[in-house]
């Protein structure tokens, strides 16, 4: 399978820097120690070195070593335009990219219970730093009795689109965000029906589908692993698994990103009288003050107020594993 390289990102100045025998590739999907390459001769199997410093991730630009057969070992990872990266799941103090070099990012959530605000307001948070344009897209609308309300929730929060693939709404609109050159990735939990989105967007059922439980109307969790798809007329697709946990990567960015999407809490906390409050309802808080007035939302401030604190507890645990290890090398 041979793919146009404008399609898939190809950079002529990354690729007039590149040494005499490597080649520019595009990494379409990681498995374990090799990854699958597309190049302008066409998919190659790229063999990952142990010196690459950091693993690649679905969307980084490569140097690859070129040559005759299908095996092109990757020699190491080009400079990011974009990344979406999120805390390592587990007791990993370290960030993880989830995607690279993206333009757009479409969260699914379907228009049912599995509409969760909160959930959401963390893959913003992720985003927010990215690079990337994120927008919410809610699925299964013609399975929504009452969609105006969640439309509007997620409409607070950034910019939304609704689509339905059994009734075709909104395909066309979403197809035509993901134009020649350009990258999107689509990202959400297990069951909102991102494979039904992208055998949609793609043509062809190119990511397995999963039953619907008859218990919650969720579908299963059927993408194993975060893979570019090339959809016809141009633009690339990165399909992702459904992700249990998502933990913002904790930085000063991802903190104006918190206070921007909560600006009349973090506008209202500017107020208190202490420079330390925890907004726990002591004399001159502005913030309590907010919300006895019926001027904030209660639930707003504890999602504002949970998620500093996350954030807190994450730059103190990485603090503190950082001075165990400089007290090792003592």
């Amino acid at each position: 399978m041979t793919i146009d390289a404008e399609q898939w990102g190809w950079r002529q100045d990354l690729a007039d820097a590149l040494a005499p025998g490597e080649e520019l590739a595009r990494v379409a999907a990681v498995h374990g120690i090799a990854a699958q390459l597309w190049t302008r001769e066409g998919v190659r199997y790229g063999p990952l070195g142990a010196d690459l410093g950091e693993p690649p991730a679905v969307g980084d630009l490569v140097a690859a070593r070129r040559s005759d057969g299908a095996e092109w070992p990757v020699l190491r990872l080009l400079p990011r335009r974009t990344a979406f990266v999120r805390h390592a799941a587990g007791n990993a103090t370290r960030p993880q990219v989830i995607a690279a070099n993206i333009d757009r990012v479409f969260v699914a959530t379907s228009a049912d219970a599995d509409f969760n605000p909160r959930r959401l307001v963390r893959y913003l948070l992720a985003l927010a730093t990215s690079g990337a344009r994120a927008t919410l897209v809610l699925t299964k609308a013609d399975a929504c009795a009452d969609l105006a309300p969640l439309r509007a929730e997620a409409e607070r929060m950034a910019e939304t689109m609704v689509v339905s693939v059994r009734t075709g709404e909104g395909l066309a609109a979403l197809r035509a965000c993901i134009g020649p050159g350009v990258t999107a990735a689509l990202v959400g939990s297990s069951g909102v029906g991102k494979s039904t989105l992208v055998n949609a967007l793609t043509g062809a059922a190119r990511a397995a589908i999963g039953e619907v439980r008859a218990f919650d109307g969720k579908g299963r969790h059927t993408t194993t692993h975060r893979e570019l798809f090339a959809l016809d007329g141009g633009g690339v697709l990165v399909d992702t698994p459904g992700m249990r946990a998502l933990e913002p990567w904790a930085d000063e960015g991802t903190r104006a990103a918190l206070d921007a999407l909560f600006a009349e809490v973090s506008a209202a906390a500017a107020g208190c009288a202490f420079d330390d409050c925890a907004h726990g309802g002591v004399a001159g808080c502005a913030v309590r003050a907010g919300v006895d007035a019926g001027a904030l939302d209660a639930d707003r401030v504890r999602s504002w107020t949970a998620l500093h604190a996350e954030l807190d507890a994450q730059e103190a645990l990485r603090a503190e594993r950082a001075e165990k290890v400089r007290g090792r090398r003592r």
